[in-house]
């Protein structure tokens, strides 16, 4: 079958029009590709452009980035959104934007809000970015989620940091996790950050470094690495603030500290929060250093509010401030707070302690820390120095000026072991220096004072009759007070004053109510260390006041760190009880006392011995007494203390040729200075064999010497002069009976008792005025003594007061109740009717 189409007549005109269709959708198809070329071509042109705006940007980012001041990164910030703005979806900018909004976060305490809502703006982008990921781990850091933070990081250097802003910032973000994770390594830090500076030219690793050097405990690198960064960004004031700092923490330059802190707070310049409050503790530091604690410790505060957890350097600082105000209940709320290690924590806790005054407490906790962590050895050299424990405490302070060179505390403590173990001359020199750079350095002054007295006195104990320096020990007490003025707790500058001043009591003995006054004083200062409380009682326990002693004693007797002298002041105490009639027998606890005192060391053998011996007397043992004593007088027949109470023995034993034999023997061994006490023997020899006169005579004779004597004490005095009145009324001598009544009270006059023995010789004179002012005196200084009530009962009835008489008669019975003297009060109570 033939082809229609080649067998029918063609048709031109509809050829020609459909030639012509074809030409036209050529045209418009080659209008068309040639628009959209172009169109893919303007597009292309557009993405070209805007990557180069958006590359732009990131280029000034990363420029302003690294000058790493907070001024900067503003600047940064703003610029970022500006390019968001004509880039709202771009990756890489929103990842550099929130990377700058949480700088200004972690770095400088800035932008919180701001920083937070650019990090949540990522979850709506097309990917990650190197930036944005560094973001949500510096703000897990900044927020205290350090689990989170070292979860991400590892992650994040794996992944494409070429346009990023900050390349290497993960070096960054590392280093600060070392400082706030407790159990990172900060030395592998440094070695990290160190290797990358090179490549790295940012401010903030720079600043970084130092910080982690300061960490570590080595400041001289930490100073020379910000010395660094200000030459390369001269306007960062957060560089400033941090030198500052750091030169507060090791307490020096401080004139240089005040004045960068003033001129960074005085308003003229723009401060981000965190390096204001670096520039407020610094300059808190300064006030609190030159005593003016109140207004020092009001800018500390402030800084503290400021900080960010991860800042343990500036944290430990504010908390060393809190301590060294004294401030306990500060600074245990911000221990709490700091977020330390707990090693770091009990270290903090045992400072808080020494601080306070619990010394002994805060040697103990310190003994279970890592003895090899800087603040340790520390913590142990300054609490064995005020322990007075300068032979330990020197290498413990050796090592801390080691460790932690530069603090003046550790100077201080150094210069007070060096005069007690060294050179006292030279430690003077030293804390004279000290006194005047560092005024109120810890115990600078009450050091001072102790080395001039270490002066005054070194060169007369190697003398014969040598005299202390007089001008060494005037300003040893001006230093002592001048420690009492600023010292917070000037313990022991109230000690050595109390002491100074009971040197002169044998000069003037109305010095002892001033004594005992410094002495309460030292222990009001600080309460918790037994040391000061133990020597007030010992001084009571020589002042023979025995029932306050004993109370005082009893106290302190097992609080740590108290010595054996306690025990054994008890144990002495107990025999003078029975030989100023308070009691009978002794107590049960005296054998305890005795076994104390050997066992807690540093009492020689020989005054145990005596003390036992003295027990077997006054148990009515005089064999045994003498088998303790005589091997002590065999061993020196000069041993005066033996010899007395082997003639009580023989006395007891009523072998009275002996006990005169072994009198006898003493006059003629002993130096005539010291026969004093054994003229009182030889007279009550004679007394006990009805030989009144030579008794009398030889109590007076023995009086006479003893009161010659400077190292009677003042309960052997009352004893004496009570037993030499005695005597002489006997034997009807009552004018020099009153003679030693009117010396007693010149030689004592702050004891009731030596009053009381005044009283009762001047009724015996029948000088009734002058008994019934000398009752009345003992009354006033000792109303709980129940002698001076009674003597004032019989001067009352000498001048025929009845009433008054009763009334002071039923006073000292109440007193007397339980003692041997009850029995006599009753009988002469019951006299008055």
């Amino acid at each position: 079958m033939a082809d229609s189409r080649l067998t029918q007549p063609r048709d031109l005109i509809g050829d020609i029009h459909a030639q012509q269709r074809r030409k036209l959708f050529r045209r418009v198809a080659l209008g068309v590709a040639l628009f959209v070329m172009l169109l893919l071509i303007a597009i292309a042109l557009k993405f070209l452009a805007d990557r180069r705006h958006r590359d732009a940007c990131l280029t000034e980012a990363t420029q302003g980035f690294s000058l790493g001041t907070s001024a900067e990164l503003v600047i940064v910030a703003t610029k970022l959104e500006t390019c968001i703005g004509e880039h709202p979806k771009d990756p890489l900018l929103h990842g550099a934007l929130a990377l700058t909004r949480a700088q200004l976060l972690a770095e400088f305490g800035e932008s919180d809000e701001e920083a937070h809502d650019a990090v949540a703006a990522l979850a709506d982008l097309e990917f990650p970015t190197h930036d944005g990921e560094l973001a949500q781990v510096m703000l897990d850091l900044d927020d205290g989620n350090l689990d989170s933070a070292r979860d991400r990081l590892p992650t994040i250097a794996d992944m494409d940091d070429t346009s990023s802003i900050a390349p290497n910032h993960e070096v960054w973000v590392s280093g600060m996790l070392a400082i706030a994770d407790p159990e990172a390594n900060i030395d592998d830090a440094i070695d990290t950050i160190t290797a990358t500076l090179p490549d790295d030219g940012s401010i903030s690793i720079r600043r970084l470094l130092a910080t982690l050097h300061m960490h570590a405990g080595d400041p001289a690198p930490a100073l020379a690495q910000l010395v660094d960064a200000r030459a390369r960004s001269q306007t960062h004031l957060g560089l400033a603030a941090d030198e500052a700092l750091y030169n507060a923490l090791l307490r020096q330059k401080l004139a240089g500290v005040a004045d960068v802190a003033d001129q960074l707070l005085g308003g003229g310049f723009e401060i981000a929060q965190r390096d204001r409050a670096h520039a407020l503790l610094a300059r808190g530091v300064v006030r609190v250093q030159s005593g003016e604690i109140e207004e020092g410790m009001k800018l500390v505060d402030q800084a503290w509010v400021m900080l960010p957890g991860w800042d343990k350097l500036s944290r430990t600082l504010a908390l060393e401030m809190a301590m060294e105000a004294g401030d306990g209940a500060r600074a245990r709320k911000w221990i709490d707070e700091a977020g330390l290690r707990a090693s770091e924590s009990e270290i903090y806790e045992a400072w808080v302690k020494l601080v306070e005054g619990d010394v002994m407490s805060a040697l103990e906790d310190l003994a279970k820390l890592p003895q090899e962590h800087p603040r340790v050895a520390l913590l142990q050299g300054l609490a064995l120095v005020e322990q007075n424990r300068f032979v330990e405490a020197q290498p413990w302070l050796e090592r801390a000026d080691k460790l932690i060179p530069g603090r003046v505390d550790v100077e201080v403590a150094r210069a007070r072991v060096e005069v007690h173990t060294g050179d006292p001359e030279a430690a003077r020199r030293k804390l004279d220096a000290l006194s005047a750079e560092e005024p109120f350095a810890p115990r600078a002054w009450t050091g001072l004072g102790e080395a001039n007295v270490a002066v005054a006195y070194r060169d007369s104990k190697t003398k014969p009759g040598g005299k202390p320096d007089a001008t060494a020990l005037r300003d040893a007490r001006r230093a002592f007070r001048k420690a009492v003025e600023i010292e917070r707790m000037p313990s022991e500058a109230y000690l050595h004053l109390a002491e100074l001043t009971d040197a002169k009591r044998r000069e003037d003995p109305k010095l002892v109510p001033e004594v005992l006054d410094l002495f309460a004083k030292a222990v009001a200062a600080n309460p918790k260390l037994p040391r000061y409380a133990e020597r007030e009682a010992l001084y009571l326990a020589e002042l023979n006041f025995r029932t306050q002693a004993i109370d005082k004693l009893e106290a302190v007797l097992d609080r740590p760190g108290t010595t054996a002298q306690v025990p054994l002041a008890l144990a002495q105490l107990a025999l003078r009880q029975i030989e100023f009639g308070d009691r009978v027998e002794l107590p049960p606890k005296f054998d305890e006392w005795l076994e104390q005192a050997k066992t807690r060391g540093g009492v020689p053998p020989r005054t145990l011995d005596l003390l036992a011996a003295r027990a077997m007397l006054a148990r009515q043992q005089p064999k045994e007494a003498l088998a303790k004593l005589e091997p002590l007088l065999a061993a020196n027949e000069a041993d005066l203390d033996a010899r007395i109470y082997i003639v009580h023995a023989h006395m007891d034993l009523r072998d009275r040729d002996t006990a005169l034999a072994v009198v006898k023997r003493g006059l003629g061994v002993l130096p005539d200075e010291v026969k004093g006490r054994l003229y009182f023997d030889w007279a009550n020899v004679m007394a006990r064999g009805g030989k009144r006169r030579p008794a009398a005579n030889y109590a007076n004779n023995g009086w006479k010497k003893l009161a010659k004597q400077s190292d009677v004490s003042v309960a052997e005095f009352l004893l004496h002069a009570e037993d030499a009145i005695r005597l002489l009324n006997r034997d009807m001598q009552p004018k020099p009976a009153a003679v030693i009544g009117r010396e007693i009270t010149e030689l004592v006059p702050f004891h009731s008792d030596a009053w009381v023995i005044r009283a009762d010789a001047e009724m015996r004179t029948n000088r009734g005025s002058d008994a019934k002012a000398s009752a009345e005196k003992a009354v006033d200084l000792d109303d709980e003594n129940a002698r001076a009530h009674e003597v004032l009962a019989q001067v009352w009835l000498r001048f025929g007061y009845k009433d008054r008489a009763k009334e002071s008669f039923e006073r000292a019975l109440e007193l007397a109740a339980g003692t041997p003297r009850e029995k006599d009060i009753k009988k002469s109570l019951a006299g008055v009717g």
